[in-house]
This record gives structure tokens, sequence and C-alpha cells, in this order.
């Protein structure tokens, strides 16, 4: 059964993957302006947890 998991990310700590997730939004959101500032900011990350891993479903950040 599939499980739910979700991740604090510290944009300060793991800079690269929280650019990653920006520039991936960047796709769906248009207006979305932060790309590389993502230093003060922390990312929450939901994941679906299967047998080949954690998936990316969403994120948000504040």
């Amino acid at each position: 059964k599939d499980k739910i998991g979700v991740w604090e990310v510290d944009g300060k700590r793991y800079k690269q993957y929280c650019q990653n997730l920006c520039l991936l939004a960047k796709f769906f959101l248009d207006h979305k302006t932060l790309y590389y500032d993502v230093e003060p900011f922390l990312f929450y990350v939901m994941t679906i947890n299967d047998s080949e891993g954690c998936h990316t479903v969403g994120y948000f950040s504040k």
C-alpha cells in the first residue's frame, strides 16, 4: 500500500535541490518568479512512497 511522506528541506542547506523544485514548478506556474534565491526558505515536499522509492507529488515553501 502506498504511503505519504512530508519532508522539510532547508533551502540554505540543499540549495540545488530547492532550485530544481522551483524550476520544475515554473513549467506549471507561468507567474512563478522564485528560482535561485531559495536560501531564506524552508520547503515542504510531499512524496508517495512505494516499493521503488519516494516520488515527489508536490511542495510548498515559506
